[in-house]
C-alpha cells in the first residue's frame, strides 16, 4: 500500500503541504497546467528551494494581481467545478472547502450559506488546496497517516481582528484529532492546513511501519530560531512486502495502562471483569517494581477508540489509580475462524488461525471444554484431546475442506 506519512510536529499550512508534495515529486509544470484551468484571474506560482537550519526544503509562493473577493460556498463550488480536474481531485477539494465553511459557520454562529471566506477563500488558498489534492492523486497515495499536529499559541491577526491561537475555525476542525501547543509562540497550524490534513487523514499516529522511498520538506513563511519551519512528508509502502501479515487502519487499537501498588488481587480480578464488561478487547496484568521498591501491578487494556470513555471510567472507579496512560498502536492479526465439532459430550467450538492458505493454529474453545468437563466429571485435557480428534476427523478447517472440494471439480464447471 502506498502510504504517505505527514509529520506535522512543526505545524502545517496550505503552502507547506503543497511545497512538501512538490519536493516529493509532484511535477510543477503539470500542476500549473491543471490549476490554470480554474477561473481565478491573474495569478502566479513560484517554487524555490530554501535552506533552514541546514535542511533543504521547498517554498511555494502564490501571488494574485487581482483584488481578492470574499468567496462563499457557491462561488468556490463554481470555481472548482469549472476546472479540468479528475473527479477524485474535484471531490476532495470540495470536501475540504465544505469543512472550512462549516467550521467558520459554527465559529461565528451563522448559517453556512452566509459564510464568506477571507484568507481561506483567497486565490492562494484555493491553489494550495486543489494543488494538494492533485499531488495526492499524482503520487498514487492510498493511505495518509498524520502525526499529532502542533498548533502554536498566542494571537494571530485576521480580517476580524486579533484571535487567539489556535484560531476558532482551526480549533473546530481539529476536534477529536491529536494536537499540542508546542514551545513557540506563533500560529503554527492554519485553518487551511488543518482542513486539508483532517479531511484527508486516514489515521493519526507516529510514523507507521513502512518502507520509506522519498522524503519532502515544505517550508512555511516564517523562520524560527528554535527549529526549521518545515512540514515533512515521507512516502513509502506500508507493511512488509511479500508478507501475509499487515497492519490495517481498522486494526488500530487504544492501549490504556495504569500501575497500582495498593490494591488486592481480588480487587484486580474484579476490575478486569468489569473492564471486559465495558467492552475491552483484552485485559492483562503484569508485575512491576514501583517507586521506593514497592511491588505493584501494571494493568493494560486494549480497546477500540469508541470505548475509551467507558473503559477509562471503569479503570478509575474499580482501581485506586489517579491517572492513566493512553496511546494508539497498530495491531497485526492472523485470519481467524471458528468451527463446531461433535463430541460425546456435546458440541465444542474449535478456533483456527491462518497465514495465507496455511493453518497455523488450532485449539478448542476453553469455555466449551471446561463446561463439558464439569458436567461429565472429566479432565479438561481429555475433552480438549477428543475435540481436536473430532476436528481432524471431520476434515480439518473449512478452508482446507473447500480447497479439496474445489480441486475435485472438473474444469469448466
Amino acid at each position: 500500500m502506498q502510504t504517505l506519512f505527514v509529520d506535522a510536529t512543526a505545524g502545517a499550512a496550505g503552502d507547506m503541504i503543497l511545497g512538501a508534495l512538490v519536493d516529493l515529486g509532484l511535477p510543477l509544470a503539470g500542476m500549473k497546467r491543471a490549476l490554470g484551468t480554474l477561473p481565478l484571474g491573474d495569478w502566479t506560482l513560484r517554487s524555490r528551494r530554501v535552506v533552514r537550519h541546514g535542511l533543504v526544503g521547498r517554498k511555494i509562493d502564490v501571488r494574485s494581481k487581482d483584488r481578492q473577493p470574499r468567496r462563499d460556498w457557491k462561488s468556490l463550488e463554481k470555481i472548482i467545478g469549472a476546472g479540468e480536474l479528475d473527479a477524485p481531485v474535484r471531490q476532495r477539494s470540495l470536501e475540504i472547502f465544505r469543512r472550512l465553511i462549516e467550521a467558520e459557520a459554527e465559529a461565528h454562529g451563522v448559517p453556512t450559506e452566509r459564510v464568506h471566506l477571507h484568507e481561506a477563500g483567497a486565490t492562494d488558498a484555493i491553489v494550495d488546496i486543489v494543488g494538494a489534492c492533485l499531488g495526492i492523486r499524482h503520487l498514487g497515495v492510498e493511505r495518509i497517516v498524520v502525526s499529532p499536529m502542533t498548533t502554536g499559541f498566542g494571537t494571530v491577526a485576521c480580517e476580524h481582528g486579533h484571535y487567539p491561537v489556535p484560531a476558532p475555525a482551526t480549533l473546530l476542525l481539529v476536534r477529536d484529532c491529536p494536537v499540542r501547543a508546542g514551545e513557540i509562540e506563533a500560529e503554527r497550524l492554519t485553518p487551511t492546513g488543518a482542513a486539508i490534513l483532517t479531511t484527508l487523514a486516514d489515521a493519526w499516529s507516529t510514523m507507521p511501519p513502512m518502507r520509506p522511498r522519498a522524503v519532502g520538506y515544505g517550508a512555511g513563511d516564517r523562520e524560527f530560531d528554535e527549529s526549521p519551519n518545515y512540514l515533512r512528508m515521507i512516502l513509502g509502502t506500508g507493511g512488509i512486502e511479500g508478507s501475509t501479515l499487515s497492519a490495517r487502519d481498522d486494526e488500530e487499537v487504544l492501549v490504556i495502562e495504569t500501575t497500582v501498588d495498593d490494591v488486592s488481587p481480588q480487587t484486580l480480578a474484579h476490575a478486569c471483569e468489569r473492564l471486559f464488561e465495558a467492552g475491552a478487547l483484552d485485559v492483562f496484568t503484569s508485575t512491576v517494581t514501583m517507586k521506593k521498591g514497592r511491588s505493584g501491578h501494571k494493568l493494560t487494556v486494549l480497546a477500540r477508540a469508541d470505548r475509551f470513555e467507558e473503559l477509562s471510567r471503569a479503570l478509575i472507579e474499580h482501581t485506586s489509580t489517579l491517572g492513566l496512560r493512553v496511546r494508539r498502536e497498530g495491531r497485526v492479526e492472523v485470519e481467524r475462524g471458528v468451527r463446531r465439532v461433535r463430541t460425546p459430550w456435546g458440541t465444542i467450538r474449535v478456533k483456527t488461525g491462518h497465514l495465507g492458505d496455511r493453518e497455523v493454529r488450532v485449539w478448542p474453545e476453553y469455555e466449551d471444554c471446561a463446561a463439558a468437563a464439569r458436567r461429565h466429571g472429566l479432565t479438561l485435557a481429555e475433552v480438549q484431546r477428543v475435540a481436536l480428534e473430532a476436528y481432524r476427523t471431520a476434515g480439518g478447517s473449512l478452508r482446507d475442506k473447500n480447497r479439496r472440494e474445489k480441486g475435485k471439480r472438473k474444469p469448466g464447471r
